[in-house]
């Protein structure tokens, strides 16, 4: 950035968010564009998912959870499994990216988060199973876990969106592929309770159909575009500072057992 170069940098932006704020600062200051690596926000399901909420289609949204786990054993010379490298484990390679997409999906920040860590299978210094939970901006619940200790075929990486009027299940729509599965849960009525809560109303279940595309090439060609024709980047580095600032807030929680409210 210093010689006028626009970067695209991966999460973590920086391990401390004042790093992170200076290169935030540095590209304004030399007019080049700083995007990070989220491309889970490029994932084509994800898009339409975003849109769903956006247009009130499942009603107010009260819950949602994101789920990103895998087998990592301990490697030799891992960097991922070096606290001074890494910053953290699972949680802060896996689950930024979904704590980043329920933020993107529902449209909303974190404003408090409470999480837990452990280190139950591997032997390494860093934690290799973690879940959080997080109260949005707009009231509702995010849950997220992410885990280096689930063999792969046993982590469907799922995503659920639960809202007054519907829901929304997935399945693949969290990871490095193009591909997924989801179903949108709607109700068309939500009259006709009684005492006994027996009613008579209308629901619909549909597949949510999309066209797939590489996440990654979208991403870049996202960037391309904002360097071409001067356009605000997708993924800015605010938005990495941000999301380094709730990984940093929820290993705090997990420290200490309580709840951290996020600072703007």
């Amino acid at each position: 950035m210093r010689i006028k170069k626009h970067v695209l940098v991966e999460k973590p932006i920086t391990l401390k968010v004042e790093e992170g704020k200076k290169l935030v600062a540095l590209a304004k200051k030399n007019r080049v564009k700083l995007g990070v690596d989220f491309m889970m926000r490029f994932h084509a399901w994800n898009c339409r998912f975003r849109e769903m909420v956006a247009g009130g289609e499942l009603g107010r949204i009260v819950m949602a959870r994101a789920q990103l786990s895998c087998w990592y054993p301990p490697i030799k010379g891992a960097w991922r499994q070096n606290p001074g490298l890494g910053g953290g484990g699972s949680f802060i390679d896996m689950g930024c990216h979904c704590i980043d997409l329920l933020e993107f999906i529902l449209g909303t920040r974190t404003r408090e988060i409470f999480c837990r860590t452990a280190r139950l299978v591997h032997k390494y210094p860093v934690e290799d199973t973690a879940v959080a939970l997080a109260e949005f901006v707009n009231g509702a619940i995010g849950i997220v876990d992410s885990c280096f200790s689930i063999p792969d075929n046993s982590s469907k990486n799922i995503l659920e969106i639960y809202g007054s009027r519907g829901s929304i299940i997935a399945r693949g729509t969290i990871g490095q592929t193009p591909d997924g599965t989801a179903t949108a849960y709607l109700e068309t009525e939500t009259k006709g309770y009684d005492a006994q809560q027996t009613r008579s109303v209308g629901s619909v279940s549909r597949e949510i159909c999309v066209e797939p595309v590489n996440t990654y090439c979208a991403q870049i060609e996202s960037f391309s575009q904002s360097i071409l024709e001067n356009l605000p980047v997708a993924v800015p580095g605010e938005d990495g500072v941000w999301n380094q600032k709730l990984m940093l807030a929820a290993y705090q929680s997990a420290r200490t057992g309580k709840s951290v409210k996020i600072r703007k």
